[in-house]
This record gives structure tokens, sequence and C-alpha cells, in this order.
């Protein structure tokens, strides 16, 4: 082969290479503009949003809390940030923030359940399971949620644990409160008093007076008590205080002496 047609070879090669090239920029500019048009089109815009598993909230509370926009781009929205706005609610503890592709997003939320009641300053602070706060009312009067009573407060947020100056006597009388919920004793506790840390005081709605020390058994003290109970209930005898102060030993005496 001489020089000149090895030279004719060459830029036949690379004319060729260069075509190839240019027709791989051509199809990728083409994809990428479909992609683009695809993305300013109304065909990804968001038209459903799914709230699963709310039972306390609204699913428009949700909606609301989420900040959604029916109508824009789904692949425009920040899915932590519509977490976040969603945990944001006293009422929601977890949310759990799924796009599907081309218009819905779906929200899965774990909500927190009035646990208890406490008494601040006239009004009531509605708390969950863990102590935090999810509301404050004027009504603190309910037959199915427990009143606790003689908690002292320093600060208070909603949505917060509340910071208190006897926290310790809190975590016992929640741990007490779920001890009574597993001995199916809840519907029968109206308040539970915290004044002294060395008796706490139980009162249930037939206003038996109960001191249970400082509470630190909860499961023996409930499940005994649920026997006294019953064992009263069958003598129809309920003017009484019960003193489990020491366990072990229950004493029940009428509250005229």
């Amino acid at each position: 082969m001489s020089d000149y047609e090895a030279v004719k070879k060459r830029k036949l090669r690379k004319r060729k290479i260069q075509k190839a090239i240019t027709s791989i920029l051509l199809i990728i500019v083409f994809i990428l503009w479909g992609i683009y048009a695809l993305l300013q089109s109304d065909f990804f815009n968001l038209k459903d949003v799914v709230i699963l598993e709310n039972n306390t909230l609204k699913q428009e509370d949700v909606f609301q809390i989420s900040k959604l926009g029916m109508g824009r781009n789904i692949l425009k929205y920040n899915l932590g940030e519509i977490k976040e706005n969603v945990e944001a609610h006293p009422y929601i503890k977890e949310a759990y923030v799924e796009r599907k592709l081309p218009g819905k997003i779906t929200i899965k939320v774990k909500e927190r359940s009035e646990y208890a009641i406490m008494a601040y300053m006239g009004s009531y602070l509605y708390i969950d399971q863990e102590g935090v706060v999810l509301g404050v009312k004027d009504n603190g009067l309910t037959q199915q949620i427990p009143l606790i009573t003689g908690a002292k407060f320093n600060t208070l947020k909603v949505g917060e644990k509340a910071d208190l100056v006897n926290t310790e006597d809190v975590i016992k009388v929640l741990k007490l409160l779920e001890a009574a919920n597993l001995s199916e004793m809840m519907d029968t506790i109206s308040e539970i008093n915290i004044s002294e840390s060395a008796n706490f005081r139980l009162i249930t709605f037939d206003g038996i007076e109960v001191q249970l020390g400082k509470a630190e058994n909860p499961a023996y003290l409930m499940l005994a008590l649920k026997e006294v109970l019953v064992n009263l209930y069958t003598i129809n005898r309920r003017d009484v205080i019960i003193d489990m102060r020491y366990e072990g030993h229950i004493t029940v005496k009428d509250r005229n002496i």
C-alpha cells in the first residue's frame, strides 16, 4: 500500500469516527430534549396524595401539614422536607414518604396516642406513652384517660417532653399506667397523684383511694389491686382506702376510720 492510500484510509476512518460521534451526540441531545420536554409537561404533575394509617388525624390535616400542592411536578419535591413537615405535628411520631411515578405521593404515618392527662395551671396537658405533650386543652374530664396530678413543671412545649422538677416520679407513673394497661386496669383509674414521692395515691372512678407508696413494682401493684377490687365489688364495698405501701401486705379500711 502506497503512502497516499494509507493517508486516504486514515482520513476515511477519521470521518467515520467523527460521523459516529456526531450521531451519538445528536441522539443524546434528542434524548435529553425529550426528557426535558416530558418533565415540563403535566405527565409528572402531582395528581394524587395517599395518606395511610392515620387514625387520630384526618387525611386533609396530614395533607395540609405536608405542604404538598397538587399540580406541581412530582420530581421537584424533596421527600425529606415532606417527612420533616409531617413529623413536626405533635400527634405524628414518624412519617414515611414515597414517590410513585408518574403522579402519586404516599405518606404513611405512625401516630402518637393520648395516654394520660396532666393538670397544669388550670389547663390539661394530653401526653403520649413517652410523656410527649400532644396538646393543651381546657377539658380534662374523660372516662378513658387517667389524670396525673402533682407534676411540677419548669417549662413545656407542645410536641416535646415537658421539663419537670419531678421527672422520675412522672416516669414511674407512666410505667404504672403501662402495667395497668397490660392488666386491663386503665378504665378503672381516674387519677394518680404524685405530690408525695414517697406515697403515690390512686383514685378509681368509684372513688376508692389506693395508697401505692413509691410504686416500685408496678406489675405487682396493678395485678394485686385488680384482685382486691374484684373482691370489694363482689361484696359491694366501695367507700374504702386500700393501703398497698408495703409489698405483700395489703390492708383495706373504711374511709371514716
